[in-house]
């Protein structure tokens, strides 16, 4: 891929942004954190399970390598298959094959969007449990905030997608 094409592409450029924000947290805050941290936050938002930091880090560093693999794969999922699998309004006109390819790429870009609010979904709770870590809070400081917001992205989201499909230009 050519520098210019990635200029063209903002919704990879976040991506790759905020996963690499993602490891960049997990290694600052590693040395940081006690040798025990808060492994499980209950619904008050107060630590409820513990474990190791290196358990607790290689979690994070997971869920964030499964998430990232998992989104930034749907494009070359969606290119290898059947049309009669894809659930999309006006499928028939948006997935012809003069048409095919431009819908999975702007497929592709979207659910890169959503990879990169479920990334900061995970930034900000980790960074929430961070501050917990190192004493700086005694509770996860706004967790259903953060899921709220993000539930409200996905919805936007949801209907964004399904408009821009439902309408042929």
């Amino acid at each position: 891929m050519k520098i210019d094409g990635i200029m063209r592409n903002p919704s990879r450029i976040i991506f790759i942004f905020v996963f690499i924000l993602c490891l960049v947290q997990a290694a600052y805050y590693y040395p940081l954190l006690p040798e025990r941290v808060a492994s499980h936050f209950g619904a008050s938002g107060r630590p409820d399970a513990w474990s190791g930091k290196e358990s607790f880090i290689r979690i994070y560093l997971i869920a964030v390598a499964v998430i990232a693999a998992l989104f930034s794969s749907i494009g070359l999922l969606l290119k290898k298959t059947p049309d009669s699998l894809i659930n999309l309004p006006n499928k028939d006109y948006w997935l012809s094959p003069e048409r095919r390819q431009e819908t999975i790429d702007a497929l592709s870009r979207q659910f890169l969007w959503a990879g990169s609010a479920t990334l900061l979904l995970l930034l900000d709770i980790f960074h929430q449990s961070f501050r917990v870590h190192l004493g700086k809070a005694e509770t996860l400081e706004h967790p259903l905030e953060s899921v709220v917001v993000y539930v409200v992205f996905n919805l936007f989201w949801t209907v964004a997608l399904i408009r821009k499909f439902k309408r042929k230009p």
